[in-house]
């Protein structure tokens, strides 16, 4: 172009309008975002069923121990997934069942299912029947003293451990297995 040649006033504003457009598409997503996210905005419904948990809490330097007294190692390298379940002195005939449901849980991850273990913080049932991942662990005060709402009466408490050893989710006592069994299948892919 001559730059002594005039440039048409439509051409110039019109090119101007398709430069601010442009800017606007990109630009309007991330500033709503940005709204959304200081108002504190969150989802309806969000893909775990079970209580996301605001800060992991590190479990890993605890030295828990199995119920044959044997330590217990976290082994992020394995990509191992705990289900954390401390009973309360009540429990009874709900154990046993929570038992044989957790074994349903467990055989529903197919191939997947040896990634994810279930640690018994406190006695078994005479009745239940324990599976393959199934870990007998001895109590321990440190542990319970840093999970949040622990129940002390009624059903079992029940949380979901990463595999580096971090307590990332709490089920309500009344929760249901089978978000129990969705939310840990999305984590073991």
């Amino acid at each position: 172009m001559n730059p002594e040649t005039p440039v048409d006033p439509a051409l110039r504003r019109r090119n101007r309008i398709m430069l601010v457009a442009l800017a606007l598409i990109f630009l309007l997503p991330v500033a709503g975002a940005s709204l959304l996210h200081l108002s504190g905005w969150r989802p309806g419904h969000t893909r775990n069923h079970g209580e996301l948990l605001p800060a992991p809490l590190a479990l890993a330097d605890l030295t828990l121990r199995r119920a044959d007294g044997s330590r217990y190692a976290f082994a992020p390298q394995e990509r191992r997934w705990q289900i954390a379940v401390v009973p309360t002195p009540d429990c009874g005939v709900r154990c046993a069942e929570l038992i044989a449901g957790l074994d349903k849980v467990w055989r529903l991850q197919g191939r997947r299912a040896d990634r994810l273990q279930v640690l018994w913080f406190g006695s078994v049932p005479e009745d239940a029947v324990p599976f393959r991942t199934f870990v007998p662990m001895q109590p321990d005060e440190a542990f319970a003293a840093r999970l949040p709402e622990l129940a002390r009466t009624g059903a079992p408490s029940l949380y979901l451990i990463d595999p580096s050893g971090f307590l990332v989710m709490r089920y309500a006592p009344d929760f249901d297995l089978a978000h129990l069994r969705a939310d840990v299948t999305h984590l073991l892919k």
